[in-house]
């Protein structure tokens, strides 16, 4: 009989431990990868620089969940085709086949060209990904990537993932806001464009927005468009280059503090329990 109870306490503290070890939050390996690939023998005539640093999830307390995680952050990233490679040869397989395309497009250019023409086929591709908000509830992930091909510049985009930790799956407008929510976030998000403009005024070049409709913002297209990232205090929208105005005045990213968002925010959905800690604060 004591040997049963002292068998029995054991298998409870060998489980509590293992419990308790259990990784409750998404844990990440960083990855880096950084190589200039020239294009032909004569260095002179051009080359693909890549520039690589992530993360990747690695271990959660949920297989599946982790597993969810992984596949979209993948794609995104580098692309479906990319999700059944291993996390350690991941980015040199994707630089090595940015490289054979870069190589495929551009060498039957250089061919064509006279020896003596000055002309360089430089390109670049810059990856950046990364964790931003990260509980037990919610993890947040955010993805910059610069490609030059060519021509007059290069395109910067960022772009961000909210997953809800019960579930694997990502956080969407409608799992937040309340129906109907739109008019009244896109009057926000305009409101809070001039309203930060107005913040940086005393930074160097920095003019403050007046009046939306005198400027290059094609106010039409200024709306929700789920390209967002939950922080303590708020929700954060970025719209790239081409998204709402003129390449010229780069991304623009909006901050939506709680209180400016309690109007139109579900009482109880993923995110109530930040609302009500920024609350209190």
């Amino acid at each position: 009989m004591k040997r049963q109870s002292i068998l029995l306490l054991l298998s409870i503290l060998t489980a509590s431990l293992f419990i308790s070890c259990t990784q409750k939050t998404i844990k990440t390996d960083n990855k880096e990868f950084k190589k200039k690939f020239f294009l032909s023998k004569d260095t002179t005539k051009g080359a693909l620089t890549v520039d690589i640093d992530i993360e990747i999830p690695t271990a959660f307390a949920d297989s599946l969940v982790l597993k969810s995680i992984r596949n979209v952050i993948i794609t995104n990233l580098f692309g479906e085709e990319y999700i059944s490679h291993p996390n350690n040869s991941i980015v040199q397989l994707f630089s090595k086949n940015i490289f054979t395309e870069y190589k495929e497009n551009n060498e039957p250019l250089l061919q064509e060209l006279d020896s003596t023409n000055r002309y360089s086929f430089n390109n670049e591709h810059t990856l950046s990904g990364f964790s931003l908000l990260s509980d037990k509830k919610i993890y947040v992930y955010g993805i910059e990537r610069y490609v030059y091909m060519g021509g007059a510049h290069g395109l910067e985009t960022r772009n961000y993932y909210n997953f809800d930790l019960k579930t694997g799956k990502l956080i969407t407008e409608n799992d937040i806001f309340k129906a109907n929510y739109k008019a009244e976030l896109i009057k926000l998000i305009k409101a809070r464009i001039v309203e930060e403009s107005k913040e940086v005024k005393d930074e160097k070049d920095a003019e403050p927005i007046l009046n939306l409709e005198d400027t290059d913002y094609w106010t039409d297209s200024i709306k929700p468009n789920g390209n967002f990232y939950i922080t303590d205090e708020g929700i954060n929208y970025v719209f790239n280059p081409y998204e709402i105005a003129p390449y010229y005045l780069g991304q623009t990213e909006v901050t939506l503090p709680f209180k400016r968002l309690t109007g139109i925010l579900k009482p109880n959905s993923i995110i109530t329990y930040l609302v009500k800690k920024d609350a209190k604060q």
